[in-house]
């Protein structure tokens, strides 16, 4: 036979910090889907590039939160 053990994880996180961390996440991103959205609408000449490259940031942002801590967590 076998001597197979799967590790037990050391620690869960609370889960009030996993559904803070997916709601920040998925607020940066549709926010940063609308501010892309308005700024390549062609609006405001003056404040469009702004809005475009803040919805890029916003959005990929929302993608780096869920990776705050993830050293600690594996």
């Amino acid at each position: 036979m076998s001597d197979f053990q799967v590790n037990p994880r050391v620690k869960s996180e609370p889960t009030g910090a996993v559904l803070g961390r997916f709601i920040v996440s998925l607020v940066l991103f549709l926010g940063g889907l609308v501010l892309l959205g308005s700024g390549a609408s062609g609006g405001n000449p003056s404040l469009d590039p702004f809005m475009v490259v803040g919805g890029i940031v916003a959005a990929s942002l929302a993608f780096g939160v869920p990776m705050i801590g993830a050293h600690e967590r594996g």
